[in-house]
């Protein structure tokens, strides 16, 4: 995984002088095959302090041949880079990727949450058996589903681990009404009736999904993709979603306030077509990577992200939020 020193980057270190963030480096990932979607995701990881640290403090030996060791080899390529800025190929890792899962084997565009999701989970599989399995105490909560008869009242629930939350969108709506939507009650009756094993019989009843524990990182997916009967495919969904930079959720068991650090931006129409832009603050500015290009970004247009008020398809929106814990 060489890195070789990116020309159209310099003007970072140039422009910025003393501010530059101490001690971090800055880069930006090649783009040979419409790999915009893993490229995403590895700069959200990478600048996630908690998932690099654990990373580059793995023990096993590294002999090539698991996801943990291309990703500690990745991140070292880039902790060790003697340049503060750069660029570098993930082909090695994405190469080992298409051998475990042929959804990424192609030169087509796929979905950034979708491979997010599949990352950390084989990572977490790598860990399971580890007394120290950090992906758990970084990206899981817990979540709890409750269903209430309403006949004899007797409560059933089901205990969930998440590693993101993914969210249903609506107009008008801001993302902290969308998080409280989420816990809305859900009737069941009619054909949905619930069979209740106390009455051993079928009852109306009611469903509820409750957040019990919160997560050190908290990943939030907006559903910007819906399957569209009309027109028998999926859609993108631009709906705007404002967003705060700071967020206070309520848990069963404990309540976090999060810090905003990283924003997953989709430009385009369709969830296989398009492309993404990581959007990261670090030491207190945004940088934006785009595959290897790499600028600065201002919070004033942040807003831009949102999605927007009217029916459209082309909008640049914000797809993934990743907030770390204060």
């Amino acid at each position: 995984m060489g890195v070789t020193q990116s020309s159209q980057n310099d003007h970072l270190e140039k422009y910025l002088g003393q501010d530059f963030p101490d001690g971090e480096i800055l880069i930006g990932f090649e783009n040979p095959s419409n790999i915009c979607y893993s490229n995403v995701i590895l700069q959200a990881l990478y600048y996630c302090k908690d998932f690099r640290n654990c990373i580059l403090q793995y023990q096993n030996p590294i002999n090539q041949n698991n996801l943990l060791d291309l990703t500690k080899l990745l991140f070292q390529s880039i902790s060790k880079h003697k340049q503060k800025t750069g660029v570098i190929s993930t082909k090695k890792m994405m190469n080992y990727i298409k051998t475990k899962n042929k959804i990424f084997d192609g030169k087509y565009h796929q979905d950034s949450h979708e491979f997010y999701m599949w990352f950390i989970n084989e990572i977490e599989e790598l860990l399971k058996d580890k007394q120290n399995n950090w992906i758990r105490q970084i990206f899981q909560g817990q979540q709890l589903t409750q269903i209430e008869c309403l006949n004899c009242h007797t409560i059933s629930q089901r205990e969930e681990m998440y590693c993101d939350l993914s969210l249903d969108l609506f107009p008008n709506y801001s993302l902290n009404t969308c998080l409280q939507q989420m816990s809305k009650e859900e009737q069941l009756n009619g054909q949905n009736q619930f069979f209740c094993d106390k009455c051993q019989s079928k009852q109306d009843a009611i469903k509820r999904l409750l957040l019990n524990t919160l997560p050190n990182v908290l990943v939030i997916h907006l559903k910007r993709f819906k399957y569209d009967e009309r027109c028998g495919q999926m859609i993108k969904v631009s709906t705007k979603i404002p967003f705060s930079q700071q967020l206070r959720i309520k848990a069963q068991k404990q309540t976090k306030t999060y810090e905003l650090t990283t924003i997953i931006i989709h430009l385009g129409q369709g969830i296989l077509y398009g492309h993404y832009i990581c959007i990261t603050k670090i030491q207190g500015k945004w940088f934006k990577f785009d595959d290897d290009k790499i600028s600065l970004f201002v919070d004033q247009d942040l807003h831009y992200v949102y999605g927007r008020s009217y029916p459209t398809q082309a909008q640049t929106c914000a797809y993934m939020l990743f907030y770390n814990a204060q």
